[in-house]
């Protein structure tokens, strides 16, 4: 049986979630944009759960848009600003952001926009200054993440708000590895995107949201239809949609017992790695403001070495699943580019691992974790 370490790139499916959905299946089936009975019924669950996820994020309803996750909630965004503004604007944006964010600027880039692309600091917090030193009299966006994918490191994203709006720039944050591991609310935070996806917080692949604040002027981005208030051409996935309130749901009730979970296991696994492996490992990140649910490991190969890249392949191999990095850039051998972004050498980076917690995680799993690795490394 597999020991599954890696839910940040993304988590099991809460049953409660898959029975929310298997209606939507198998007897619900019609068209959310159908006038009959059927497609009322499917039109009503869409907006009681865009009410749902309202109320959690403290935002209002007509501020949140139905997605097929992440990605594209981060190119809705980015693009969708990009095509109502009508100039070729200088952005800023961080390096260790997903590649969800970094290709699309990339994209832009190639008809003429200005990216400007700022480091992170050693623990993999992007400075608020550094943004400020950014800024041209053109700027119209900061796109920054609210925590690292790879590290669980938090940004200090009211400080960076509060920059953008003293100028007059817009900001976008990816918020998908934070919701669900500490309260992220958008109004008070200053952001005028959000992007969530709900296969990070037990939820089903292929559904997620984009917030958009009420006041900013966006393009739609998929064409073809009227869906989501005439911004998202598409027949609703009102199964997926159905799954994502039902996870929504269930963290409303079980958010904080989660987060209590994650710091338990994270400091069990902490105290295993001193005891194993004292002085032969390095935590990468910024632990003191850091999501719970993530530790990113550098294992020091002068004192315990595998060759570059093989680590998580050798604890696949004894069924334990972690991570080299971010899920989008696994099949490399290559070392994470975020570790790299934060100095570290990359003979290091090269024997990194990204331990990753969900709800269903157990202290067992960390003693299977550990097991493993002593094997590999043939430690005492």
């Amino acid at each position: 049986m597999t020991t599954y370490l890696d839910n940040a790139a993304s988590t099991k499916t809460d049953g409660r979630v898959l029975d929310a959905m298997l209606p939507y299946l198998k007897e619900n089936y019609g068209n959310p944009s159908s006038t009959h009975k059927q497609g009322k019924l499917l039109k009503v669950l869409i907006e009681d759960a865009r009410d749902l996820l309202a109320d959690f994020l403290g935002t209002k309803s007509k501020e949140i848009f139905f997605t097929s996750g992440g990605t594209e909630s981060n190119n809705f965004a980015i693009k969708g600003f990009a095509f109502a503004s009508g100039d070729k604007y200088h952005s800023i944006t961080s390096t260790i952001e997903h590649p969800a964010v970094l290709e699309t600027f990339n994209y832009l880039s190639k008809f003429g926009y200005d990216v400007d692309i700022v480091k992170p600091d050693l623990n993999g917090c992007i400075s608020p200054s550094d943004i400020e030193g950014k800024i041209k009299g053109n700027t119209k966006l900061v796109s920054i993440m609210h925590s690292n994918n790879e590290l669980g490191s938090v940004n200090d994203i009211k400080s960076i708000s509060e920059i953008c709006k003293s100028k007059g720039i817009f900001l976008h944050s990816d918020t998908v590895q934070s919701v669900g591991k500490i309260t992220v609310k958008p109004k008070e935070l200053g952001m005028d995107f959000l992007t969530l996806s709900a296969h990070k917080i037990y939820g089903p692949k292929g559904i997620g949201i984009l917030y958009i604040d009420e006041n900013v002027k966006i393009d739609k981005y998929i064409h073809g239809g009227s869906q989501e208030r005439n911004m998202r051409g598409g027949t609703e996935n009102t199964a997926c949609i159905a799954g994502l309130k039902c996870a929504i749901e269930i963290l409303q009730d079980s958010m904080e017992e989660d987060i209590k979970h994650y710091a338990s296991l994270k400091n069990i696994l902490i105290a295993e790695l001193e005891n194993s492996f004292k002085n032969k490992y390095v935590l990468n990140g910024y632990q003191n403001s850091s999501l719970q649910n993530i530790v990113n490991v550098s294992f020091l190969p002068d004192k315990l070495y595998v060759s570059p890249g093989m680590l998580p392949i050798l604890l696949d191999l004894k069924d334990v699943s972690v991570s080299g990095g971010s899920a989008c850039s696994s099949g490399s051998l290559k070392p994470s580019n975020v570790l790299l972004e934060l100095g570290i050498k990359e003979s290091v980076a090269s024997s990194s691992i990204r331990i990753s917690f969900g709800r269903f995680n157990t202290k067992e799993d960390i003693y299977t974790l550990i097991k493993a690795l002593k094997e590999i490394f043939k430690a005492d």
